[in-house]
Protein backbone atom coordinates (compact mmCIF):
# COMPACT_ATOMS: atom_id res chain seq x y z
CA UNK A 1 0.00 0.00 0.00
CA UNK A 2 2.86 2.36 0.85
CA UNK A 3 4.59 1.77 -2.50
CA UNK A 4 1.37 2.26 -4.48
CA UNK A 5 0.59 5.49 -2.64
CA UNK A 6 4.12 6.71 -3.21
CA UNK A 7 3.70 6.01 -6.91
CA UNK A 8 0.36 7.84 -6.88
CA UNK A 9 1.77 10.99 -5.33
CA UNK A 10 4.76 10.86 -7.68
CA UNK A 11 2.51 10.67 -10.74
CA UNK A 12 0.00 13.19 -9.42
CA UNK A 13 1.49 15.73 -7.00
CA UNK A 14 -1.93 17.39 -6.68
CA UNK A 15 -3.45 14.22 -5.20
CA UNK A 16 -4.14 15.57 -1.71
CA UNK A 17 -6.00 12.48 -0.56
CA UNK A 18 -3.07 10.25 -1.47
CA UNK A 19 -0.68 12.44 0.53
CA UNK A 20 -3.00 12.35 3.56
CA UNK A 21 -3.17 8.57 3.39
CA UNK A 22 0.59 8.33 2.88
CA UNK A 23 1.14 10.33 6.05
CA UNK A 24 -1.31 8.07 7.84
CA UNK A 25 0.69 5.01 6.85
CA UNK A 26 3.87 6.65 8.14
CA UNK A 27 2.20 7.48 11.44
CA UNK A 28 0.94 3.94 11.88
CA UNK A 29 4.46 2.74 11.08
CA UNK A 30 5.64 4.64 14.19
CA UNK A 31 7.07 7.50 12.13
CA UNK A 32 4.95 10.42 13.35
CA UNK A 33 7.61 13.04 12.57
CA UNK A 34 7.64 12.05 8.90
CA UNK A 35 3.84 11.90 8.87
CA UNK A 36 3.67 15.38 10.33
CA UNK A 37 6.01 16.73 7.65
CA UNK A 38 3.90 15.21 4.87
CA UNK A 39 0.67 16.60 6.28
CA UNK A 40 2.10 19.98 7.24
CA UNK A 41 3.40 20.51 3.69
CA UNK A 42 -0.15 20.11 2.45
CA UNK A 43 -1.31 23.14 4.43
CA UNK A 44 0.78 25.43 2.19
CA UNK A 45 -1.14 24.45 -0.93
CA UNK A 46 -3.46 26.94 -2.56
CA UNK A 47 -7.01 26.26 -3.72
CA UNK A 48 -7.70 23.56 -1.13
CA UNK A 49 -11.39 22.83 -0.66
CA UNK A 50 -12.95 23.09 2.80
CA UNK A 51 -13.28 19.31 2.85
CA UNK A 52 -9.57 18.86 2.02
CA UNK A 53 -8.53 21.34 4.73
CA UNK A 54 -10.64 19.47 7.23
CA UNK A 55 -9.10 16.15 6.20
CA UNK A 56 -5.56 17.55 6.53
CA UNK A 57 -6.25 19.10 9.94
CA UNK A 58 -7.69 15.83 11.20
CA UNK A 59 -4.52 14.05 10.10
CA UNK A 60 -2.42 16.72 11.79
CA UNK A 61 -4.40 16.25 15.00
CA UNK A 62 -3.47 12.55 15.01
CA UNK A 63 0.18 13.37 14.23
CA UNK A 64 0.43 15.86 17.09
CA UNK A 65 -1.30 13.44 19.44
CA UNK A 66 1.21 10.70 18.64
CA UNK A 67 4.00 13.21 19.22
CA UNK A 68 2.48 14.15 22.62
CA UNK A 69 2.07 17.75 21.43
CA UNK A 70 -1.35 18.31 22.97
CA UNK A 71 -1.37 22.09 22.48
CA UNK A 72 -0.84 21.75 18.71
CA UNK A 73 -3.39 18.95 18.52
CA UNK A 74 -6.01 21.17 20.16
CA UNK A 75 -5.17 24.04 17.79
CA UNK A 76 -5.78 21.66 14.89
CA UNK A 77 -9.14 20.62 16.37
CA UNK A 78 -10.15 24.27 16.82
CA UNK A 79 -9.19 25.02 13.22
CA UNK A 80 -11.44 22.20 12.08
CA UNK A 81 -14.30 23.84 13.96
CA UNK A 82 -13.71 27.13 12.15
CA UNK A 83 -14.41 25.23 8.94
CA UNK A 84 -17.22 23.05 10.30
CA UNK A 85 -18.54 24.06 13.75
CA UNK A 86 -20.45 20.78 13.98
CA UNK A 87 -17.56 18.41 13.28
CA UNK A 88 -18.08 15.56 15.76
CA UNK A 89 -14.46 14.44 15.66
CA UNK A 90 -13.11 17.87 16.62
CA UNK A 91 -15.80 18.44 19.23
CA UNK A 92 -15.11 15.06 20.83
CA UNK A 93 -11.36 15.69 20.78
CA UNK A 94 -11.84 19.02 22.56
CA UNK A 95 -14.21 17.44 25.05
CA UNK A 96 -11.65 14.79 26.00
CA UNK A 97 -9.02 17.47 26.53
CA UNK A 98 -11.30 19.65 28.63
CA UNK A 99 -12.35 16.73 30.81
CA UNK A 100 -8.73 15.75 31.31
CA UNK A 101 -7.86 19.33 32.30
CA UNK A 102 -10.87 19.71 34.58
CA UNK A 103 -12.33 22.55 32.49
CA UNK A 104 -15.91 21.69 33.41
CA UNK A 105 -17.67 24.83 32.10
CA UNK A 106 -16.04 24.47 28.68
CA UNK A 107 -16.73 20.74 28.66
CA UNK A 108 -20.41 21.42 29.40
CA UNK A 109 -20.70 23.67 26.36
CA UNK A 110 -19.15 21.08 24.05
CA UNK A 111 -21.15 18.18 25.50
CA UNK A 112 -24.43 20.06 25.11
CA UNK A 113 -23.53 20.77 21.48
CA UNK A 114 -22.78 17.08 20.86
CA UNK A 115 -26.04 16.14 22.57
CA UNK A 116 -27.93 18.44 20.23
CA UNK A 117 -26.18 16.98 17.18
CA UNK A 118 -26.76 13.39 18.26
CA UNK A 119 -30.22 13.84 19.75
CA UNK A 120 -29.23 12.51 23.16
CA UNK A 121 -29.32 13.79 26.73
CA UNK A 122 -26.12 13.61 28.78
CA UNK A 123 -27.78 14.98 31.90
CA UNK A 124 -26.02 12.46 34.10
CA UNK A 125 -22.55 13.53 32.90
CA UNK A 126 -23.44 17.23 32.94
CA UNK A 127 -24.58 16.80 36.53
CA UNK A 128 -21.22 15.32 37.45
CA UNK A 129 -19.49 18.31 35.85
CA UNK A 130 -21.47 20.51 38.25
CA UNK A 131 -20.42 18.31 41.17
CA UNK A 132 -16.77 18.63 40.17
CA UNK A 133 -17.11 22.42 39.94
CA UNK A 134 -18.75 22.47 43.34
CA UNK A 135 -16.02 20.33 44.87
CA UNK A 136 -13.43 22.81 43.64
CA UNK A 137 -15.30 25.66 45.34
CA UNK A 138 -15.57 23.71 48.59
CA UNK A 139 -11.83 23.00 48.45
CA UNK A 140 -11.26 26.73 47.97
CA UNK A 141 -13.18 27.47 51.16
CA UNK A 142 -16.57 28.41 49.69
CA UNK A 143 -18.96 25.59 50.70
CA UNK A 144 -22.07 27.73 50.19
CA UNK A 145 -21.35 28.33 46.49
CA UNK A 146 -20.22 24.73 46.21
CA UNK A 147 -23.64 23.54 47.41
CA UNK A 148 -25.33 25.72 44.79
CA UNK A 149 -23.48 23.75 42.13
CA UNK A 150 -24.36 20.45 43.82
CA UNK A 151 -28.03 21.44 43.78
CA UNK A 152 -27.76 22.39 40.10
CA UNK A 153 -26.43 18.87 39.55
CA UNK A 154 -29.54 17.40 41.19
CA UNK A 155 -31.67 19.63 38.97
CA UNK A 156 -29.93 18.10 35.94
CA UNK A 157 -30.09 14.55 37.29
CA UNK A 158 -32.21 13.83 40.35
CA UNK A 159 -30.37 10.50 40.70
CA UNK A 160 -26.93 12.13 40.98
CA UNK A 161 -25.71 10.37 44.12
CA UNK A 162 -22.41 12.26 44.06
CA UNK A 163 -24.32 15.52 44.60
CA UNK A 164 -26.31 14.23 47.59
CA UNK A 165 -23.14 12.88 49.17
CA UNK A 166 -21.29 16.14 48.57
CA UNK A 167 -24.07 18.29 50.05
CA UNK A 168 -24.31 16.02 53.08
CA UNK A 169 -20.54 16.06 53.59
CA UNK A 170 -20.47 19.85 53.29
CA UNK A 171 -23.24 20.28 55.88
CA UNK A 172 -21.55 17.79 58.19
CA UNK A 173 -18.31 19.76 58.05
CA UNK A 174 -20.29 22.85 59.09
CA UNK A 175 -21.89 20.91 61.98
CA UNK A 176 -25.31 21.14 60.32
CA UNK A 177 -25.82 17.52 61.25
CA UNK A 178 -29.57 17.14 60.65
CA UNK A 179 -29.20 18.65 57.18
CA UNK A 180 -26.32 16.26 56.47
CA UNK A 181 -28.34 13.26 57.63
CA UNK A 182 -31.25 14.35 55.47
CA UNK A 183 -29.20 14.44 52.28
CA UNK A 184 -27.33 11.22 53.02
CA UNK A 185 -30.62 9.46 53.70
CA UNK A 186 -31.84 10.44 50.25
CA UNK A 187 -29.16 8.18 48.77
CA UNK A 188 -30.86 5.17 50.39
CA UNK A 189 -34.27 6.35 49.21
CA UNK A 190 -33.10 6.82 45.62
CA UNK A 191 -30.75 3.84 45.35
CA UNK A 192 -31.14 1.29 48.15
CA UNK A 193 -28.54 -0.91 46.44
CA UNK A 194 -25.98 1.89 46.93
CA UNK A 195 -26.83 2.42 50.58
CA UNK A 196 -23.38 1.27 51.67
CA UNK A 197 -22.06 4.62 50.41
CA UNK A 198 -23.70 6.36 53.37
CA UNK A 199 -23.75 3.76 56.15
CA UNK A 200 -20.63 5.05 57.90
CA UNK A 201 -21.69 8.66 57.33
CA UNK A 202 -25.14 8.07 58.81
CA UNK A 203 -23.74 6.11 61.73
CA UNK A 204 -21.47 9.00 62.64
CA UNK A 205 -24.20 11.60 62.04
CA UNK A 206 -26.82 9.83 64.13
CA UNK A 207 -24.30 9.27 66.92
CA UNK A 208 -23.35 12.96 67.05
CA UNK A 209 -26.98 14.10 67.29
CA UNK A 210 -27.76 11.48 69.94
CA UNK A 211 -30.05 9.43 67.72
CA UNK A 212 -27.97 6.28 67.42
CA UNK A 213 -31.08 4.12 67.46
CA UNK A 214 -32.27 5.79 64.28
CA UNK A 215 -29.36 4.18 62.48
CA UNK A 216 -30.76 0.74 63.28
CA UNK A 217 -34.21 1.91 62.16
CA UNK A 218 -32.76 3.12 58.86
CA UNK A 219 -31.12 -0.26 58.25
CA UNK A 220 -34.27 -2.11 59.28
CA UNK A 221 -36.37 -0.07 56.87
CA UNK A 222 -33.96 -0.81 54.05
CA UNK A 223 -34.07 -4.53 54.82
CA UNK A 224 -37.86 -4.52 54.87
CA UNK A 225 -37.75 -3.21 51.31
CA UNK A 226 -34.89 -5.51 50.28
CA UNK A 227 -34.30 -8.48 52.63
CA UNK A 228 -31.35 -9.65 50.51
CA UNK A 229 -29.35 -6.41 50.96
CA UNK A 230 -26.09 -7.90 52.23
CA UNK A 231 -24.25 -4.82 53.45
CA UNK A 232 -27.31 -3.51 55.30
CA UNK A 233 -27.82 -6.93 56.90
CA UNK A 234 -24.19 -7.16 58.02
CA UNK A 235 -24.25 -3.57 59.30
CA UNK A 236 -27.35 -4.27 61.38
CA UNK A 237 -25.93 -7.55 62.67
CA UNK A 238 -22.75 -5.84 63.81
CA UNK A 239 -24.76 -2.96 65.29
CA UNK A 240 -26.78 -5.44 67.38
CA UNK A 241 -23.62 -7.24 68.36
CA UNK A 242 -22.10 -3.99 69.65
CA UNK A 243 -25.28 -3.33 71.63
CA UNK A 244 -24.94 -6.74 73.23
CA UNK A 245 -28.05 -8.15 71.56
CA UNK A 246 -26.30 -11.34 70.51
CA UNK A 247 -29.44 -13.27 69.61
CA UNK A 248 -30.60 -10.56 67.21
CA UNK A 249 -27.09 -10.31 65.77
CA UNK A 250 -26.94 -14.07 65.20
CA UNK A 251 -30.34 -13.97 63.48
CA UNK A 252 -29.12 -11.30 61.08
CA UNK A 253 -25.91 -13.15 60.28
CA UNK A 254 -27.98 -16.27 59.57
CA UNK A 255 -30.40 -14.29 57.40
CA UNK A 256 -27.45 -12.89 55.46
CA UNK A 257 -26.28 -16.43 54.74
CA UNK A 258 -29.76 -17.47 53.61
CA UNK A 259 -29.47 -14.97 50.77
CA UNK A 260 -25.67 -14.98 50.35
CA UNK A 261 -24.24 -18.39 51.33
CA UNK A 262 -20.77 -17.39 50.06
CA UNK A 263 -20.46 -14.38 52.36
CA UNK A 264 -17.27 -14.82 54.37
CA UNK A 265 -18.15 -11.90 56.66
CA UNK A 266 -21.55 -13.38 57.53
CA UNK A 267 -19.94 -16.73 58.40
CA UNK A 268 -17.30 -15.04 60.52
CA UNK A 269 -20.02 -13.17 62.37
CA UNK A 270 -22.03 -16.35 62.94
CA UNK A 271 -18.91 -18.14 64.17
CA UNK A 272 -18.23 -15.33 66.62
CA UNK A 273 -21.84 -15.42 67.90
CA UNK A 274 -21.80 -19.19 68.42
CA UNK A 275 -18.42 -19.05 70.14
CA UNK A 276 -19.54 -16.22 72.45
CA UNK A 277 -22.70 -18.17 73.33
CA UNK A 278 -20.63 -21.24 74.25
CA UNK A 279 -21.97 -23.24 71.31
CA UNK A 280 -18.65 -24.86 70.53
CA UNK A 281 -19.93 -27.53 68.12
CA UNK A 282 -21.90 -24.98 66.09
CA UNK A 283 -18.90 -22.65 66.09
CA UNK A 284 -16.61 -25.47 64.98
CA UNK A 285 -18.95 -26.36 62.11
CA UNK A 286 -19.02 -22.77 60.92
CA UNK A 287 -15.24 -22.51 61.27
CA UNK A 288 -14.78 -25.53 59.01
CA UNK A 289 -17.03 -23.90 56.41
CA UNK A 290 -14.97 -20.71 56.66
CA UNK A 291 -11.75 -22.62 56.14
CA UNK A 292 -13.20 -24.41 53.12
CA UNK A 293 -14.27 -21.09 51.63
CA UNK A 294 -10.90 -19.50 52.44
CA UNK A 295 -8.96 -22.30 50.75
CA UNK A 296 -11.16 -22.05 47.67
CA UNK A 297 -10.79 -18.28 47.58
CA UNK A 298 -7.03 -18.48 48.05
CA UNK A 299 -6.74 -21.02 45.25
CA UNK A 300 -8.75 -18.75 42.95
CA UNK A 301 -10.76 -19.60 39.88
CA UNK A 302 -9.76 -20.46 36.34
CA UNK A 303 -10.32 -18.31 33.26
CA UNK A 304 -10.28 -19.10 29.56
CA UNK A 305 -7.61 -17.07 27.77
CA UNK A 306 -9.70 -17.04 24.62
CA UNK A 307 -13.20 -15.99 25.74
CA UNK A 308 -12.67 -15.09 29.45
CA UNK A 309 -15.14 -17.68 30.73
CA UNK A 310 -14.65 -18.28 34.48
CA UNK A 311 -14.73 -21.72 36.05
CA UNK A 312 -14.30 -22.99 39.62
CA UNK A 313 -12.27 -25.99 38.53
CA UNK A 314 -9.69 -26.62 35.83
CA UNK A 315 -11.25 -27.36 32.44
CA UNK A 316 -9.24 -28.70 29.52
CA UNK A 317 -11.68 -27.70 26.78
CA UNK A 318 -13.72 -24.52 27.06
CA UNK A 319 -17.47 -25.27 26.94
CA UNK A 320 -18.18 -21.85 25.42
CA UNK A 321 -15.55 -21.18 22.77
CA UNK A 322 -14.24 -24.78 22.49
CA UNK A 323 -10.61 -23.70 22.89
CA UNK A 324 -8.30 -26.46 24.11
CA UNK A 325 -5.95 -26.04 27.11
CA UNK A 326 -6.96 -22.40 27.41
CA UNK A 327 -7.69 -22.11 31.14
CA UNK A 328 -5.32 -20.41 33.56
CA UNK A 329 -5.58 -19.86 37.33
CA UNK A 330 -6.90 -16.46 38.42
CA UNK A 331 -6.58 -15.30 42.02
CA UNK A 332 -9.79 -14.05 43.62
Amino acid sequence: AFIKLKEAVTLDTENVDAYVRLGGILRRAKKPEQALQVHRDLTFRHNLTAEQKQEILTALYHDFTDLKDDASAIRAANEILTINPNDRFALTALLRTQEKAGEWKEASVIRRKLDKLDGVDSGRILALYKVFEGEELVAQGDPHRGRLFFKEAIHLDKMCLAAYLAIGDSYFNEKRLEDAIGYWSKVITLRPDMGHLVFERLKKGFFEVGRYGDYAETLTGLLQADPAHLTARLELAYFMEKKGEMGAARDHYSAALDHHPDSMLARLGLYRMNWAAGKREAADAVFKQIMKMAVKREAGNFRCKTCSLDAETMIWRCPRCRAIDSFEPVKS
